[in-house]
């Protein structure tokens, strides 16, 4: 909940419904909504975020204010989840505060609501996004908070040393850094060995410059899987920001009825004694400890590591499914230590999910295996190996 009276007895949810923000279960309903809000837009804008038509997303979309909104509900939940998890860090108690990426304002309005000692200045590349943002900060009476149009390469020019406690960025910089490949990998160790860093840390040495000894840089970028969250990790620490893996976190949340996970990571000039791996070890099982017992099973990048502690393993067989006209490519695999069977079901994108099954649960193995079969089989073509020099490269 947010510390402002005016919002005391309202959650996220009634707050964002307030603003003409509506929760969408599926793309029809998205587009249904923007296009009662505005059809002249809607239709403009429908063609781009389908990619069949170029076009700059941001300058249609913050096009108005209102339509700006509606938009909002295809994001809306993930926000929700990111405001959510910075209103329970009591620890927060910033000064000053910048917004990387403000977009619409919806985000920096927020925290100038939830934080409303503190400076909040949010800066875009937009110009309709920054109109759109002082638009909503003067419909919510807020006295607090300033956008400006610049381009974050140019951020040091306009703005002192050291002068932000809070730095803040949200699905930012896939776009300030450029196009980044989507991380294609069977090893984690091995991926970042050859891929260490998310980008060049000189973007990243700016944030540095801008924040206090003591201050925080707060990001939930598009880390899809763990090796992005790795190579993240990374490029931060190149810039002189480590990240405090206790105090970061995870968000649940859906988007357009897709259940999906980030991580929140918070980050200082203070260096910690934890290794990468180490860190995000930590991270994804920070409140959920590894067990190893029968029964219990992992997904994402708790799967990945659970796998990895069980130690020597035998392999029993495992299927390889290629989609068909696409890069990924999954593995289904049975393995065997010596107290448990695994099954282990994984892909070349981060996709990991582990079953722990008693040591002579064959039956129940392939059960699941079939099962994994029967509802991912009709996305290509299937390659069953009974050795590890037969699984397909």
């Amino acid at each position: 909940m947010f510390a402002n009276t005016k919002l005391k007895s309202q959650s996220f949810s009634a707050y964002f419904k307030s603003l003409g923000i509506k929760e969408c279960q599926t793309k029809e309903d998205f587009w249904k909504h923007v296009t009662e809000v505005n059809p002249f837009l809607a239709k403009e804008l429908q063609p781009i975020m389908n990619r069949k038509l170029k076009g700059n997303i941001y300058e249609v979309k913050n096009r108005t204010l209102p339509f700006s909104l509606a938009v909002e509900s295809w994001t809306m939940n993930f926000h929700q989840s990111l405001l959510n998890w910075v209103s329970q860090q009591t620890y927060l108690k910033p000064k000053r505060i910048l917004e990387i990426g403000c977009d619409n304002g919806l985000l920096a309005c927020s925290y100038a609501t939830m934080f409303p000692d503190a400076e909040i200045v949010g800066i875009d590349l937009c110009g309709y996004g920054i109109r759109c943002a002082r638009e909503l900060a003067i419909k919510q009476g807020l006295n607090n908070v300033s956008f400006y149009q610049m381009d974050f390469m140019e951020v040091s020019e306009h703005f002192s040393l050291n002068s932000f406690d809070l730095i803040i960025s949200a699905r930012t910089f896939h776009e300030i850094m450029g196009p980044i490949m989507i991380s294609n990998y069977w090893s984690l160790l091995a991926y970042l060995k050859e891929n260490p860093t998310y980008g060049d840390s000189r973007y990243l040495e700016i944030i540095h410059r801008l924040l206090t000894e003591d201050g925080l840089y707060l990001s939930c970028e598009q880390l899809k899987n763990s090796a992005d969250l790795g190579r993240w990790a990374n490029v931060l620490q190149d810039a002189g920001l480590h990240i405090q893996w206790d105090d970061s976190g995870t968000i649940e949340y859906h988007e357009i009825g897709v259940d999906r996970l980030s991580p929140v990571i918070v980050a200082t000039k203070r260096e910690t004694n934890l290794e990468t791996l180490e860190g995000m070890e930590h991270l994804y099982t920070k409140g959920y400890p590894l067990v190893f017992e029968e029964g219990r099973s992992y997904k994402g990048g708790t799967a990945e590591f659970a796998y990895q502690r069980l130690g020597e393993k035998t392999f029993v067989t495992g299927i390889q499914l290629k989609v068909t006209n696409h890069w990924h490519v999954f593995r289904l695999e049975l393995w065997e230590t010596d107290g448990f069977l695994l099954v282990y079901n994984y892909g070349n994108m981060g996709y990991h999910e582990l079953d722990i099954l008693p040591a002579c649960a064959y039956e129940e193995a392939h059960q699941l295996m079939e099962e994994a079969v029967g509802k991912f089989g009709h996305l290509g073509p299937l390659v069953w190996y009974y050795h590890l020099d037969e699984r397909p490269e």
